[in-house]
Formats: structure tokens, C-alpha cells, sequence
């Protein structure tokens, strides 16, 4: 029983650190800008 409480909470730390890291790489900035870039890659061509 203790190893599922165990796995669980290491489970959650590394969850809570991979966003942290990618946080920090600056992979959230700009999400509204994702669904215009389609438009702009079409009038570059």
C-alpha cells in the first residue's frame, strides 16, 4: 500500500517539475498566436 502512495506523490513531483521546466523554456508564451500562424505561412509562400 505505502509503494502506491509512494509512486503517486513521485509521480506528481516529476509532473510538477517537467512544467516548471518547460515553463521556464518559454513553451506557454504565446498560445493564442499558434492558431494564426497557419494564415501567415500560407502569405509567405
Amino acid at each position: 500500500m505505502m509503494i502506491y502512495i509512494i509512486g503517486s506523490v513521485a509521480t506528481g513531483v516529476a509532473g510538477i517539475l517537467i512544467y516548471i521546466y518547460y515553463l521556464r523554456q518559454g513553451q506557454f508564451e504565446d498560445l493564442e498566436d499558434v492558431k494564426y500562424q497557419m494564415f501567415r505561412d500560407e502569405k509567405e509562400k
